[in-house]
């Protein structure tokens, strides 16, 4: 069953499901209270706004409810997509020290900081963050549009909103270098979509800073459309790119592997052979899961720009329907990344 977009909670900046009514108002009071103390946070801005509507009694146009759900499931897409870049890199990482320990011997100019490959550098993981976390400002911005939220939480929605734009306009000097990546012989990005993407960047990055609160729904999304359509279809592009790189890594990997074994032949005991063809399997399975990892990243932010294209559209009134069904779309698209992604070893 997937979850309903009310019953989904920030803890510690973490989207987590609250099915339980009374632990919601138990987690809606612990918010409140968390109000007065500014060093914690236990909900976000838009989350709060939801389950005030909730607790209230407060009744919300259907665009509004629609504005509500977008920005809550968006915060578990996003989230989780950060946290599957993360565990990209590190599973890409694990196969970079795997392929020099079997290397190792046979190159003398091998050199660990020159020859380890990242997906990406922090610099350019950091650029990624800074586009998602400008996407989840934008989108807890949709709820304050359509609700009437306090001078309080009017604040605390600003200053975030305020980082993120700020992040998102300094990274327009940046596109082209921060939002590529080191993989050897990756497509360069061109001058028209660097422009595009700097462009896009630039937009959101000072609508946020701006904060034009005043604003309606219907115009705002309308506006911001393309700016969001852009970003979510670079990040796209961008992990066509790394499933393709991790795809020729571990194969080379398994290459490597299956000759090292064949190789050794009679050198290795029958205990020694059984386990370096373990670890053969264990490399054919690392792929498949960083795979699956990226495929599920891939679908959820292409889900987000659909979404909030539906949302725009519904705004101006048009086919009000399809928003209902890309909502929940995403919403699995979120719930089965974030799981994807727990679900993956620690160690």
């Amino acid at each position: 069953m997937e979850p309903d977009s009310r019953d989904l909670f920030l803890l510690d900046n973490r989207c987590i499901v609250i099915f339980n009514p009374s632990m919601q108002r138990k987690a809606f009071l612990s918010a409140g209270r968390a109000c007065c103390r500014p060093h914690v946070q236990f909900l976000s801005v838009s989350v709060l706004l939801a389950v005030c509507v909730m607790f209230t009694g407060c009744s919300l146009s259907p665009l509004a409810k629609h504005a509500t759900a977008f920005s809550t499931i968006a915060c578990t897409v996003i989230d989780s997509s950060e946290d599957a870049y993360r565990a990209a890199i590190k599973l890409r990482q694990d196969e970079q020290v795997t392929a020099a320990v079997y290397n190792y011997d046979k190159d003398p100019t091998w050199n660990p900081e020159t020859d380890m490959k990242p997906l990406l550098t922090p610099e350019q993981l950091s650029a990624r963050i800074k586009v998602l976390d400008g996407l989840k400002s934008y989108a807890a911005s949709l709820v304050e549009l359509t609700g009437k939220p306090s001078d309080k939480d009017t604040k605390a929605l600003d200053a975030a909103a305020a980082g993120a734009g700020a992040n998102l306009k300094a990274l327009k000097q940046t596109v082209a270098t921060d939002l590529a990546t080191v993989i050897p012989h990756a497509p360069v990005m061109s001058s028209a979509v660097a422009n595009g993407v700097s462009a896009a960047v630039l937009a959101l990055g000072e609508y946020l800073i701006a904060k034009r609160i005043k604003g309606s729904l219907p115009k705002v999304t309308q506006d911001m459309n393309e700016n969001v359509v852009a970003l979510c279809e670079l990040l796209d592009s961008d992990i066509v790119v790394l499933r393709r790189q991790a795809d020729v890594d571990y194969q080379q990997l398994l290459q490597d592997q299956d000759q090292f074994i064949r190789h050794q032949g009679t050198a290795l005991n029958p205990i020694q052979h059984r386990d370096e063809v373990g670890k053969l399997i264990d490399i054919a399975s690392k792929e498949k899961a960083n795979d699956a990892l990226l495929a599920k990243l891939q679908k959820a932010l292409h889900t987000l720009a659909l979404t909030h294209q539906a949302l725009a559209a519904a705004a101006q009134g048009n086919n009000p329907e399809s928003i209902q069904e890309q909502i929940a779309g995403l919403a699995a698209a979120g719930s089965e990344l974030g799981a994807f992604y727990k679900s993956l070893p620690t160690k």
